[in-house]
């Protein structure tokens, strides 16, 4: 490998938003384009749910639903909640109302975008993190990468794509601060079941006084099921112990029963699941995207669309940028801003919707 490299544009981070962008460049811009990613692509990932919207955004990239492994979406047949008293009704996103929903399985989707961004052209670092990076006077990039094999060496880049997710570890290193609105986190477990059984393909919250529970349908006789709380009532009850959680999970009415029987052979997993935004626009040649732009609570079921949305108007922005034209660069932070104001109003009004525990911490914050 050379010392120094140098491309178009170097992407950092290899989820569902820096593969978008890479092939919306890729497709419909002439420029090179890297990729580099911390993982070797095979860390496990929780599911999401998403609606039928996905397929249209994936159509932008050149991207049919049939190029996917068999099951990687799972159709869901009802979305189901208990949410502001205890009798299950249907639910549907704060964003959407009606239309088709699927469970997403996180790695093979994740695995079939990667191989589309090396087919399509694209050049990609596994296992490689960014060390430490300056930035000219014309605003191109000089960044110190390192392989966990290779060792270390040079990129040189015109423009820069942070997608390294809610940790947004570029932005960090820019020292462009994430404004959060919420200490909101996931603590949640894969579950199996040992007898076969025909698990319903659905999706079910239900809220209970610490927050709230989801749980959703997986390949292979499991359950993805997750406790979304605040950070510092996971610390002061040690929600993350199995013990504890496991107690909160016996304790709900409808969860218990769709986990009846099923066990986990690790400890709880915790996610950072909480709401911020963070404004990209203060460096040149540079954009955010996915949750390293705006990260969002895990009830508007804003994830996966969002990471790709972001990713293809970041690239559209970045191509126009490198041919001289820098106004579709703030168009896109002012777009960011509005759908951040837009999705807090929502997000606002549905929580509202759960009155019984008015004097708990996590409710009161939200009422």
């Amino acid at each position: 490998m050379p010392d120094i490299l140098h491309t178009d544009v170097l992407i950092v981070g290899g989820g569902p938003s820096g593969t978008s962008a890479a092939l919306g460049l890729l497709l419909h811009t002439p420029f090179k384009v890297t990729l580099i990613d911390h993982s070797g692509f095979d860390a496990a990932r929780v599911g999401e749910h998403v609606d039928a919207s996905l397929f249209d955004l994936l159509s932008y990239l050149k991207i049919d639903k049939d190029h996917f492994e068999e099951e990687s979406f799972i159709e869901g047949y009802s979305n189901l909640a208990a949410w502001g008293n205890e009798t299950i009704t249907s639910r549907n996103s704060i964003h959407r109302a009606e239309g088709k929903s699927y469970q997403l399985n996180r790695e093979k989707f994740d695995l079939m975008m990667v191989a589309q961004v090396a087919k399509r052209g694209g050049q990609i670092f596994p296992r490689t993190k960014c060390i430490k990076m300056d930035q000219s006077p014309n605003g191109h990039w000089k960044i110190q990468l390192r392989h966990q094999v290779k060792g270390d060496f040079q990129l040189h880049a015109k423009f820069l794509i942070d997608a390294s997710g809610r940790q947004g570890h570029i932005c960090r290193l820019l020292n462009l601060n994430a404004v959060k609105h919420d200490q909101l986190i996931g603590v949640g477990a894969f579950l199996q079941f040992k007898d076969r059984r025909v698990l319903p393909q659905e999706v079910l919250l239900e809220t209970v006084e610490q927050g709230w529970w989801y749980c959703a349908t997986l390949p292979d006789q499991r359950m993805t099921v997750t406790l979304f709380t605040d950070a510092d009532l996971v610390k002061e009850q040690q929600l993350q112990k199995p013990e504890n959680w496991s107690r909160l999970l016996s304790a709900t009415k409808h969860m218990r029963r769709r986990t009846e029987n099923a066990f986990s052979n690790e400890i709880p997993w915790v996610r950072n699941a909480f709401s911020q935004l963070t404004d990209s626009s203060l460096r040149t040649n540079f954009l955010a995207v996915g949750d390293a732009a705006a990260a969002f609570d895990p009830i508007s079921s804003m994830g996966i669309g969002f990471a790709v949305s972001s990713a293809c108007n970041a690239a559209r922005a970045a191509g126009y940028f490198l041919e001289g034209d820098d106004s579709f660069v703030k168009s896109y932070a002012q777009s960011l801003k509005d759908i951040f104001a837009n999705y807090k109003d929502l997000c606002k009004k549905y929580y509202h919707l759960e009155q019984r525990w008015p004097d708990a911490a996590f409710w009161q914050r939200r009422l």
